[in-house]
């Protein structure tokens, strides 16, 4: 129970003014004539000072007063039964609410039925997340990322909460947050993923974009606040709550740091719908062979993009394993006879049925006579001397194509946001070997699964 409080604002009467006084002559001293002026002998107007006998009584009534209980607020009057010059239990003290009343003589406000209102209760939960970190606004290019959002009446205190994605709350992997983090009613916290090379960010874990992931989220007593799990898939673009904090989990636009809202096209349920090209094993009519290559499978992106990176050629060298952080490409050769790759072309441009190389100034184009023998890796660095390339690999996901003089494509990889950062490669070497990201770096090696 809350404690009622009662509130009096009195005012003072004023004093009604006194009624003026009359002032008259008394007998013929007031304005009779002096012996130096003769007195006015007409005889149509009495003089001043005489009574005719004909004249009204004068009255010494004053101005009628306010009136208390008449409703009408007037004079002195603070208010007049239920007429409360506008106000109410709030304007007393904002956390009132009751009615509001008038004291019985008109000259104070009566906040006697006025209550406290309870404070609101906090609710903090999980409401966003995403696996391959977000496409745009401030949080692109940060990694995984995941939303708080307290859907409550008030303040939360997270001093000291945890999340994790493992729920032993190993030291490693668990995020603690810091003295004097506050949620107001309504407000959202965007945590991303923390780079271990820059030191930036707030997660000690990231997110799979393939299996299954469990989040928990444990108050300063190490009460379950919060817990979800999630298949990685359904969080390559967004997984959220709606209505926002309260919800049941769904596919959504990304919207981190906003409200929540449906997505228009759900990216990973495995049809194709609005503008993606392809979705899951869906993908449509698309074949390698509409890329230029002579066999293999045409694939999907988590983005809903095609890719041809498990297209091959007539050939056995293939894009085997790169890296976005020296920027470093290897190049393999798994068949049983040497390749002549002399003026094939490396490049990271985007190709279409316009693609020109000679607008493609940061292209490698091998030397004559380079040649792969079988089972030989070829690691190409990134730079400005003969067998380098001057492109760089983007960490937020890009293309490489490795093509023919005549422009035949013979081999093509696309990665995504920071798969690449430690090292992409195919299991097991060769055209025929499946991407992975997180590799061990092997350039130059038969390659390592993660």
């Amino acid at each position: 129970m809350f404690e009622r409080r009662i509130v009096a604002v009195s005012l003072s009467l004023l004093a009604m003014a006194a009624p003026a006084a009359l002032g008259c002559n008394q007998g013929g001293g007031g304005g009779g004539s002096t012996a130096d002026e003769p007195a006015d002998t007409t005889g149509d107007e009495p003089s001043p000072g005489t009574s005719t006998g004909e004249e009204p009584s004068v009255t010494s009534e004053g101005p009628v007063g306010p009136v208390c209980g008449d409703g009408v607020v007037e004079g002195d009057e603070v208010c007049d039964g239920v007429e409360l010059n506008g106000m109410s239990c709030a304007d007393v003290d904002p956390t009132f609410t009751g009615a509001l009343g008038c004291s019985a003589d008109c000259l104070a406000i009566d906040a006697s039925q006025c209550v406290a209102e309870p404070v609101g209760e906090p609710r903090v939960a999980l409401n966003e997340l995403t696996s391959k970190g977000a496409e745009a606004g401030p949080f692109a290019g940060k990694g995984d990322a995941v939303e708080l959002f307290n859907a409550g009446d008030g303040p939360a205190d997270l001093s000291g909460w945890r999340l994790s994605d493992d729920d032993t709350f190993p030291a490693d992997k668990t995020y603690v947050f810091p003295e004097g983090t506050k949620l107001a009613p309504g407000e959202r916290l965007v945590l991303v993923e923390l780079d271990a090379v820059t030191g930036a960010g707030d997660l000690p874990f990231g997110i799979s974009s393939s299996n299954p992931e469990t989040l928990t989220l444990v108050d300063a007593d190490d009460k379950t606040r919060d817990a979800l799990t999630v298949e990685g898939v359904a969080a390559m673009v967004s997984w959220c709550r709606l209505p926002d904090g309260t919800g049941s989990w769904s596919h959504c636009e990304q919207t981190l740091g906003a409200p929540n809202v449906e997505a228009k096209t759900i990216c990973g349920d495995g049809t194709r719908e609005g503008a993606e090209a392809c979705d899951g094993l869906d993908v449509g009519a698309a074949k390698c062979a509409d890329r230029g290559f002579t066999g293999g499978a045409m694939t999907c992106t988590p983005k809903c993009t095609l890719d041809s990176s498990m297209c091959t050629a007539d050939v056995a060298v293939a894009v085997n394993e790169l890296e976005s952080t020296n920027d470093d490409i290897e190049l393999f050769n798994a068949g049983a006879q040497p390749v002549d790759i002399s003026g094939w072309i490396l490049t990271d441009m985007a190709l279409d049925a316009t693609f020109d190389p000679a607008v493609d100034d940061e292209k490698l184009v091998f030397a004559p006579g380079t040649t792969l023998a079988p089972g030989q890796f070829l690691v190409v660095k990134r730079g400005n001397q003969p067998g380098q390339h001057a492109f760089g690999l983007g960490s937020n996901g890009d293309t490489v194509t490795l093509l023919k003089p005549d422009l035949t494509r013979v081999s093509e990889v696309s990665y995504g946001a920071d798969q690449a950062a430690l090292s992409f490669c195919r299991v097991v070497d060769g055209p025929q070997g499946s991407w992975a990201a997180g590799c061990t770096p092997t350039l130059g090696a038969a390659n390592s699964a993660p």
